[in-house]
């Protein structure tokens, strides 16, 4: 029983999972100025293929830069 619940803890739920990627995006929106273009091409990475996308090392990773607030 014991081992049961500490694997339970250790992963997430699919809820979880959508509201981690929902907090990426608000937060992709509020710290910086991408395009729509831009901006949908990692809501879908990140929400709808539930990819783990560490936004900040992608955005720093992309050729073009990025305005920053």
């Amino acid at each position: 029983m014991e081992n049961k619940r500490s694997f339970a803890s250790q992963v997430q739920t699919p809820i979880g999972q959508l509201k981690d990627s929902i907090r990426d995006m608000i937060r992709l929106q509020r710290e910086y100025h991408l395009s729509d273009e831009l901006f949908w091409e990692i809501f879908n990475s990140r929400v709808l293929l539930n990819e783990q996308i560490d936004v900040n090392s992608f955005l720093r990773d992309l050729s073009t830069p990025i305005a920053q607030n």
